[in-house]
């Protein structure tokens, strides 16, 4: 039963990967809201490292501690949401159901959360492509074309009946009093979903906000639709996060395979760096031979280098966004309003977006029933 009705519309701050699902389930939830989108970027912009939802790599693959329940039945849910998805309507909003091999060095032991994958497999690391490798498994997983899904999130949420605007929001006050904004919406909100990402920095207390900081993601991006297998290998321990130094391959229904990657805590440079890239190409070489175009995987080292950066088809910049204490999915109140917090997934927010989204509306159904 949807919960009784507030006056004022309802205000999602953010339209990536998070806004968009928690708008999708909010309207499911109850169709007769009246739900705005404000964001400062949507994901038909040009690439910008602060809205990371069409730079990441968006594969489903959970960093969630075995001992984390919260992030593992978040990431399992939204696994089995886009897996659903992919058997209705395949590959046509982005959706590619792969095997993922994951690989280590050092470690004798995987995350638990892989064995709740269809067709979870140990490997002998012995067989594996690159040396040093102490421990293999592979299991069914998703990949996901960022720009294909966010587009087809953009079209549900509009279905439903949502309003999406370009609008900057300088603070929570603003959306109660600012004419700007209120002009886009009429009334004051009476409650406000925020999902801003690295922008609720602005829209928190000074000590929440101090908790926020990018985590500065590098990838290359190349054009080499022969791969349909996805490929990690982990350096050193997750430490139940991003921890460690991760090399992956990860191909899209497009045919573009992402190359990556970097973890830099605190790094706010937009650019990319010539000499992370080449070492990026070098890496996914030696983890996936196969990732070389055909004609060149007999040639020694350096001509494959050369040979990958040939169907090199662009290279980005994300920032992850972080937050010290891991993710703030939470009820609260701030200038007049019920605010449900959804944000600091760091590069956690394409494994687990659908649960996210649907505690953060469970969170604002229960406010709305003690009204």
């Amino acid at each position: 039963m949807a919960p009784t009705r507030t006056n004022g519309p309802v205000i999602v701050l953010g339209a990536g990967v998070i806004g968009l699902t928690t708008a999708v389930r909010l309207l499911e939830a109850d169709p007769s809201l009246d739900v705005h989108i404000l964001a400062d970027h949507f994901p038909s912009d040009t690439l910008d490292a602060n809205y990371a939802s069409t730079i990441a790599g968006a594969h489903h693959l959970s960093f969630a501690d075995d001992g984390d329940a919260r992030q593992r039945r978040w990431d399992m849910r939204t696994f089995n949401v886009l897996y659903d998805e992919w058997k209705r309507v395949g590959e046509t909003s982005g959706l590619m159901v792969l095997t993922q091999t994951e690989m280590w060095e050092g470690a004798t032991a995987h995350l638990a959360i892989y064995e709740e994958h269809p067709d979870f497999r140990m490997l002998d690391p012995a067989t594996a492509q690159c040396a040093d490798i102490s421990h293999m498994v592979s299991f069914t997983s998703l990949t996901i074309a960022p720009a294909l899904y966010l587009a087809s999130l953009e079209a549900r949420v509009r279905a439903l009946g949502a309003k999406l605007h370009r609008a900057h929001v300088p603070s929570l006050v603003a959306l109660r009093t600012d004419p700007g904004l209120l002009a886009l919406y009429g009334n004051p909100p009476s409650s406000v979903f925020l999902c801003a990402g690295l922008g609720a920095r602005h829209l928190v207390s000074p000590s929440e906000a101090a908790a926020l900081f990018p985590t500065r993601g590098q990838v290359v991006v190349v054009r080499a639709p022969w791969m349909r297998s996805g490929y990690t290998r982990q350096v050193g321990a997750l430490g139940g996060g991003e921890g460690g130094t991760r090399t992956y391959v990860i191909p899209r229904c497009t045919g573009e395979v992402v190359l990556g990657g970097t973890m830099e805590k605190r790094d706010w440079t937009p650019y990319p760096r010539e000499e992370t890239a080449e070492d990026i190409l070098q890496r996914a070489l030696q983890i996936c031979p196969d990732i070389a175009p055909p004609y060149a995987r007999t040639w020694g080292e350096g001509e494959q280098v050369a040979a990958l950066r040939s169907i090199v088809v662009r290279h980005a910049v994300g920032f992850r966004p972080s937050r010290d204490g891991g993710a703030r999915v939470a009820l609260g109140s701030a200038a007049g309003m019920r605010v449900v917090y959804n944000y600091g997934h760091g590069g956690a927010g394409w494994q687990s977006c659908w649960g996210c989204a649907e505690d953060a509306v469970a969170l604002w159904a229960a406010g709305s029933a003690r009204l």
